[in-house]
């Protein structure tokens, strides 16, 4: 008999008792099944439920679609995981520190612990002309400070009219060229002044970026001084120019760098044997740290104001810029001097 013909034989046998243990195992199960099932509270077994092949797809890219994400999109978010820490940093800043801040809420100094030494219900404001009263007696001095925009003064007017003292502008720096000029008036108003009997003290007005500048200024304050003794200080006086052609060369200049170049003025005109002041409202102090304005005179200006809402200490106080004086054709600044106060 040829073999393929008995391994077929073979064949059909094995399939017989495959078939019949398949059987017995269905008929075993089919009896467990049942048997479950009517017992009394029996819950059927639950059938594990298959994912389809789509969603097992989907489940098995998913690293891989995340990762093409973040590959694609990795500047965008490392820009704005940037932007957000710089806000994070500035508002800490802002709320916690503000250095050169000055004004009623925060100041220059240290605000928690600065105290005003000043009663200001001794402040007398008749007719415009504020007074410092102690026991009958006026503590404080009164003050203008003038410029060529004054156009030509009759200072022994201006004496009789009861001011004190003058400060007047030597020269300025301009606000886009940088160019230094001196004050067409300014001879002319110190030497009419003094002869008139008031003590004088002059301020420059600065447009300085840098260190250097700031010095250049001051070497040109005390050249036209020549020598001269003054009576008040030598002020430093910065501020941001809107101009028709855009802002002032000074815009860009952080505190920082404005810290340094107010403080360099300063001590070059105290080396030359003069003392200094540093002029501005609440906006133009706080270009400055905390540290220079609470170790250098401080001249504030502050108009239309019942007192002052500094809370860094001043010696001097702009309290109007529409003063009315006899002698000077124009409005005219009006300063109230405190330091015989304390």
């Amino acid at each position: 008999m040829p073999k393929h013909a008995n391994n077929g034989g073979h064949a059909d046998k094995r399939i017989d008792e495959h078939a019949s243990r398949a059987s017995a195992l269905l008929a075993s199960r089919a009896q467990r099944v049942k048997a479950g099932s009517s017992a009394p509270g029996a819950q059927p077994t639950p059938r594990r439920r298959q994912k389809p092949d789509e969603e097992l797809r989907l489940r098995e890219d998913y690293p891989r679609t995340t990762r093409g994400f973040l590959k694609r999109n990795a500047v965008y978010i490392a820009a704005v995981a940037i932007v957000a820490l710089i806000v994070a940093i500035g508002l800490v800043v802002l709320g916690a520190v503000r250095p050169g801040a000055v004004g009623p809420e925060s100041s220059g100094g240290d605000s928690a612990s600065y105290t005003n030494p000043y009663d200001w219900t001794k402040l007398d404001r008749a007719d415009g002309r504020y007074r410092y009263i102690v026991d009958g007696q006026v503590k404080s001095r009164l003050g203008v400070d003038v410029s060529e925009s004054q156009h030509e003064i009759d200072w022994s007017a201006v004496a009789a009219d009861d001011i004190d003292y003058a400060i007047v502008r030597v020269g300025y720096r301009g606000a886009t060229e940088g160019e230094l000029y001196p004050d067409s008036q300014y001879r002319a108003n110190i030497e009419g002044a003094r002869k008139a009997g008031l003590d004088v003290g002059v301020y420059f007005f600065s447009q300085a970026c840098t260190v250097a500048e700031a010095e250049e200024e001051a070497d040109y304050v005390i050249a036209q001084l020549g020598g001269m003794t003054l009576e008040y200080p030598v002020a430093f006086d910065s501020e941001l120019v809107a101009l028709a052609s855009g802002a002032s060369r000074t815009v860009g200049v952080d505190n920082e760098e404005m810290t340094a170049i107010a403080d360099a003025f300063c001590k070059r005109v105290e080396q030359a044997g003069y003392r200094s002041t540093i002029y501005g409202n609440a906006a133009d102090l706080a270009r400055y740290s905390s540290a220079l304005l609470g170790r250098n005179s401080i001249w504030w200006a502050e108009y239309n104001a019942a007192t002052p809402s500094a809370s860094i200490g001043i010696d001097y106080w702009q309290y109007t810029n529409s003063g009315e004086v006899a002698g000077i054709p124009t409005a005219v600044d009006l300063d109230l001097d405190l330091t015989g106060i304390l």
